[in-house]
């Protein structure tokens, strides 16, 4: 990987730090056996909607078959539509992307608590058949009334340990998304590594990656960069480039780490 901080910040691909381990796997962590040839397929797996921020409408016209064509233009194989505590955008967007060649995963952002940090980030990704209705049951299942979805401002009280099992029983993917933005959320790091086992962080700065190598050195990590897009100008800004079985949701499950307590 290229050491140059500004290519580094606009394409982060998956990295791996620190010696083989054992990883424990469990319904976040399944292993695809498919024989399949690896590809390389580029991913941004956290872009807001209109529904989130209202940036990306183009003159009240539908913006999802404008993201579509942009993320196909730009060569993104992947884009997940996640925003806070709000899937409405989800199948929209889902059915812009038939034929395109663009796969949509469903996603949503929520931000609980933790001990260490009151302002911890989780992008949970669904598989690709999960509707809007579905992400609104599971934002239900930990706590979200339907008055709050879209409120980027809530932060839950539900558990981590709540919300990671209503994950695991949609058989979903959690993600910790930008907690090296702040100092006060690199504190919820150390917990989130040794108590809660995850592996794999969406992260803001590439040089957040020697810290974890230095606390942890025998221990691997995927460091992911995706672009947090609010507006279509933004999407791709910032991708991960993965090797993978296919571009579906069960691929990229599987090559995400996580060690299940």
């Amino acid at each position: 990987m290229s050491t140059d901080k500004k290519s580094l910040k606009s394409k982060i691909e998956v990295e791996v730090l620190g010696e083989p381990v054992a990883v424990k796997v469990g319904l976040s962590n399944a292993i695809e056996k498919t024989g399949g040839r690896l590809k390389n397929y580029l991913l941004d797996l956290r872009i807001q909607s209109p529904e989130s921020l209202g940036l990306m409408g183009l003159g009240g016209l539908d913006a999802a078959p404008a993201l579509i064509r942009l993320s196909r233009a730009k060569g993104i194989d992947v884009i997940g539509v996640a925003d806070y505590f709000s899937g409405a955008f989800i199948d929209r967007a889902v059915a812009a992307s038939a034929d395109s060649g663009v796969t949509v995963i469903p996603g949503v952002v929520i931000r609980c608590t933790l001990p260490a940090c009151h302002d911890v980030s989780l992008l949970c990704l669904f598989d690709t058949n999960t509707t809007s209705a579905l992400v609104a049951e599971f934002l239900r299942a930990v706590g979200v009334s339907d008055k709050n979805f879209g409120n980027k401002s809530l932060v839950l009280s539900t558990s981590l340990e709540k919300i990671v099992a209503e994950l695991d029983l949609r058989g979903a993917l959690c993600i910790p998304t930008r907690m090296d933005k702040t100092p006060s959320r690199m504190l919820a790091i150390p917990e989130l590594v040794e108590k809660y086992g995850f592996r794999a962080f969406d992260v803001c700065y590439p040089e957040t990656t020697r810290m974890f190598k230095t606390r942890w050195p025998k221990t691997k990590f995927q460091f992911l960069s995706f672009s947090n897009a609010s507006a279509l100008a933004q999407v791709g800004s910032r991708v991960a480039k993965m090797k993978l079985n296919s571009p579906l949701f069960a691929s990229i499950k599987s090559s995400i780490l996580r060690e299940v307590r």
